[in-house]
């Protein structure tokens, strides 16, 4: 069975089955571009919400990282690397308790209460600098940039920064 499609004038031929995987090609490329929440920019975004900044050192800082059932290079990239900052300059706080990072799938059932705890919605990443038994969330936003896998040391030195702030007040 054929179609007959029309381009600039010219008649073309084209059978059914070729359509159907061209319009599946192309829905499989738009559901992968919009299957990650990072926006799309060049360089580190500062973050519009005001960091929690607190006087004096937090008792506990949670760090908290969501993300979708399907993930993009991007996302792998953050946990991975988030991970690895954690375990490298925060060793000695995570073993205390002082310093937690947990890991969530918003596509698990069980990760529903720690989402809406947070209002997490996509691949996030947020820091609680808890004080007093008061929690301080922040949405850190400024790691998603265009490009951000291509950063490293950018990258990491952010996650780092933020991660300091939070546990020490500065």
């Amino acid at each position: 069975m054929t179609a007959k499609i029309l381009c600039k004038g010219e008649s073309i031929l084209m059978s059914l089955p070729r359509m159907i995987r061209i319009i599946l090609f192309l829905s499989l490329v738009s559901v992968l571009l919009c299957s990650c929440t990072s926006p799309a920019s060049t360089s580190p975004i500062p973050s519009k919400q005001a960091p929690a900044q607190l006087s004096e050192p937090a008792d506990k800082v949670e760090l908290v990282f969501f993300h979708r059932p399907r993930r993009c290079e991007a996302c792998i990239f953050a946990e991975q690397r988030i991970g690895y900052i954690v375990k490298t300059f925060f060793g000695d706080e995570l073993q205390s308790g002082k310093l937690t990072l947990e890991v969530y799938d918003l596509g698990d059932k069980k990760s529903a209460a720690t989402a809406s705890k947070y209002g997490a919605i996509g691949t996030q990443l947020f820091i609680n600098a808890i004080e007093d038994g008061v929690d301080h969330i922040r949405h850190i936003q400024e790691i998603w940039y265009w490009g951000c896998i291509d950063n490293e040391s950018v990258f990491d030195e952010t996650v780092k920064n933020i991660i300091q702030k939070a546990l020490y007040g500065r």
